[in-house]
C-alpha cells in the first residue's frame, strides 16, 4: 500500500494561501495608514472643507440645500474617494511596496481583493464622519439602515472600479488627471441608482419598490465589477 502523502495533505490549501495573502496585504495597508495617516486624514479634511463650502454657498436657500443633500453626499464621497485612491496607491509606488508585492509568489487576485478591502475600509471611515456631518448640516435622516446599506454597497463597487483604474494609471505621469477621467464614467451606472435609492429614502413616504430595484442594480454592479477585477487584474499589473 502506498503511504506517500497526497497532494492535498502535502501542500497547504490554495484557499488558505489566498486568504492569508489577502489578510497580509490588508494588514500591511492598515499598518502603513496607522503610522503615516496620509489617506484617511486627507480624505476627511478634504470632505469637511467641501461640505462647509457647500453649506456656505447654499446658506440662503436651506430648503434647496436639503433637497440636493443626497447629491452633495455622493459628490463628496466621489471626490474624496478619488483622492484617497490616488494617495493610497501613490504611497505603494513611492515606497516600492507594490513591486515587492508583485514579486511575491501570490495570486494577483489576492492583491486586487486586498487593495479593494483596504481602500473600502478607509472610505467607510470617511463615510461615518460624513453621515454625522450631513445629519447636522442638512437635518436629513442619513442614519437609516437602508441608507447605510446603499452607502456600503456603493462604496464597494466604487472602490473595486477605482483600484482597477488606479492600477492602470499608476505608472503614468498624468495619473492624477487620468484617474477621474476614466473612473467617473465607469462608476456612473453605480452612482445613479445609489443616489436615487438614498434620495427616495429622504422623502416623506419612500417607495420601497423603487428602493429595492435601485439596491439590486447597485449589488449587480458590485458583482460585475468585482468579477471583472478578479479576472483581469493580473493583466493590468503585468502590462
Amino acid at each position: 500500500m502506498d503511504n506517500a502523502p497526497t497532494a492535498a495533505t502535502a501542500n497547504p490549501s490554495n484557499g488558505n494561501q489566498f486568504v492569508t495573502a489577502v489578510w497580509a496585504i490588508v494588514w500591511k495597508d492598515l499598518q502603513i495608514e496607522r503610522h503615516t495617516r496620509q489617506t484617511v486624514s486627507v480624505m476627511v479634511m478634504f470632505s469637511l472643507v467641501t461640505v462647509v463650502m457647500f453649506n456656505f454657498a447654499l446658506e440662503t436657500e436651506l430648503d434647496a440645500a436639503r433637497n440636493v443633500s443626497t447629491g452633495l453626499l455622493w459628490a463628496t464621497i466621489l471626490l474624496a474617494g478619488t483622492l484617497g485612491l490616488n494617495r493610497s496607491l501613490a504611497i505603494e509606488r513611492e515606497n516600492q511596496n507594490i513591486d515587492a508585492v508583485l514579486i511575491a509568489p501570490i495570486d494577483r487576485r489576492a492583491v486586487y481583493l486586498a487593495k479593494v478591502i483596504s481602500v473600502t475600509i478607509f472610505t467607510l471611515l470617511l463615510e461615518v464622519v460624513l453621515v454625522f456631518v450631513f445629519i447636522i448640516f442638512f437635518n436629513k435622516p442619513f442614519w437609516q439602515p437602508i441608507v447605510l446599506l446603499v452607502l456600503f454597497l456603493g462604496t464597494i463597487g466604487y472602490v473595486a472600479a477605482g483600484v482597477l483604474i488606479t492600477s492602470m494609471t499608476m505608472q503614468t505621469r498624468a495619473r492624477e488627471v487620468l484617474l477621474p477621467i476614466l473612473l467617473m464614467p465607469l462608476v456612473l451606472p453605480l452612482i445613479l441608482p445609489a443616489a436615487t435609492a438614498v434620495g427616495e429614502m429622504m422623502t416623506v413616504e419612500p417607495d420601497m419598490s423603487i428602493i429595492r430595484s435601485m439596491v439590486s442594480l447597485v449589488a449587480a454592479y458590485d458583482l460585475v465589477i468585482l468579477a471583472t477585477g478578479l479576472f483581469t487584474y493580473h493583466l493590468v499589473v503585468e502590462s
